[in-house]
C-alpha cells in the first residue's frame, strides 16, 4: 500500500492531531487566549490549527527521532492485537489517537507491514465510533493532491475535524474528540522519549517544546463538556502537567513572515530542559501513557 496515501490516511481519520503537515517548521506560540467550556467546533477547529501548527507533528518528531539513529522497536508501540479489548467509546476515542501516533512512527521508519496493520486498527476504530465515513476516498483523494500545500492541508483537516464533530456531537458525543487529541499527542511525546537516552539537542529541544503545546492541548479539552469521562482523562494527565513545570522558558522577540501561503512564525520563546527535567518527564508520560492504554 502506498505509504503517503496511508499517512494521509491517518492524519485525517486522527483529525485532531494532523499528522498531514509539511511546511516548515517554526518556533511555538500562544496567543494566550483560553477556550470555555461550550466553545464552538470553529473555536476549536482555530485551537486545533495553532496545535499542529506551532509544534512538530507526530511525522515530524518521529523523523527527529529517525535522525538520532535510533533503531525502530515494534515494543515501543501499543499492541495491535490490544484494540479489540476497547468496547467502550471512551477507550475506543484514546486508543483511536494512540494508535494514530505509532502509526506515523511505523511509517516513517519504513516498516510497511506494520504499518498497514495499524492502518486497519485505525479504520477498525473509527468506525467503531461512527466517524469512518468522514475521511473516506474522496477526502485522501484531495489530501494527496494538496500534499505539498501546507495551507491547503490544513484547511482539509479542519474540515475533516469538524465533520467528526459533528458526526459525534449528534450522537451526543463531542467529548470523544478531546480524548483523541490528548491522547494522541501522550503518544507521540511517549515515542519521542522513548530514545531520551540518545537525543540529540534538537530532539531534547522538541521535547521540551512540548510544554506550550500541553497548555493548549489541555485548553482544548477542557473547552468540551465534562463528561465524567473526560474529567478522569485530564485527571490523568496531570503528572505529565507537573513534570513539564520545570521546563526553562527563555522569552525572545518573535517575527512573522509568509511562505507558500502559510505564515511562519521565527524567534519568539524558547525552552529547555535539562538532563534531570528530561527524565522526570519521561517518566511521567511513559507512566499516563500506560494507564491511558489499559
Amino acid at each position: 500500500m502506498n505509504k503517503l496515501r496511508n499517512t494521509l490516511f491517518l492524519g485525517l481519520a486522527a483529525g485532531i492531531f494532523a499528522m498531514t503537515s509539511c511546511g516548515e517548521q517554526s518556533s511555538p506560540t500562544t496567543s494566550g487566549d483560553s477556550l470555555s467550556e461550550g466553545a464552538s467546533v470553529t473555536q476549536r477547529t482555530t485551537r486545533l490549527k495553532k496545535i499542529f501548527r506551532a509544534a512538530p507533528t507526530p511525522m515530524e518528531t518521529a523523523r527527529i527521532v529517525q535522525k538520532t539513529g535510533a533503531q525502530f522497536s515494534q515494543e515501543h508501540l501499543h499492541s495491535a492485537l490490544a484494540a479489540s479489548n476497547y468496547v467502550t467509546s471512551d477507550r475506543q476515542a484514546i486508543n483511536l489517537g494512540v494508535y494514530g501516533a505509532d502509526l506515523s512512527y511505523a511509517t516513517i521508519f519504513e516498516e510497511n507491514a506494520i504499518s498497514l496493520t495499524y492502518l486497519e486498527v485505525v479504520k477498525s476504530l473509527a468506525r467503531d465510533l461512527g466517524v469512518g465515513d468522514v475521511i473516506g476516498d474522496d477526502l485522501l483523494t484531495r489530501a494527496e493532491e494538496n500534499r505539498a500545500r501546507q495551507d491547503s492541508l490544513v484547511a482539509i483537516v479542519a474540515e475533516a475535524f469538524f465533520n467528526m464533530n459533528e458526526k459525534l456531537k449528534s450522537n451526543g458525543q463531542e467529548d470523544l474528540s478531546g480524548m483523541l487529541v490528548a491522547a494522541g499527542w501522550v503518544e507521540s511525546l511517549y515515542l519521542a522519549t522513548r530514545h531520551a537516552d540518545q537525543a540529540n539537542e534538537e530532539l531534547r529541544t522538541r521535547i521540551a517544546e512540548q510544554k506550550l503545546v500541553m497548555e493548549d492541548v489541555l485548553d482544548l479539552v477542557t473547552s468540551y463538556e465534562q463528561s465524567p469521562e473526560l474529567k478522569a482523562m485530564v485527571a490523568q494527565l496531570q503528572p505529565i502537567v507537573t513534570a513539564f513545570d520545570t521546563v526553562e522558558k527563555e522569552e525572545a522577540n518573535s517575527n512573522v513572515s509568509k511562505s507558500g501561503g502559510a505564515l511562519i512564525i521565527g524567534g519568539g520563546p524558547s525552552y529547555t530542559a535539562s538532563e534531570e527535567v528530561l527524565s522526570q518527564i519521561t517518566e511521567a508520560v511513559g507512566s499516563v501513557r500506560n494507564e491511558l492504554i489499559k
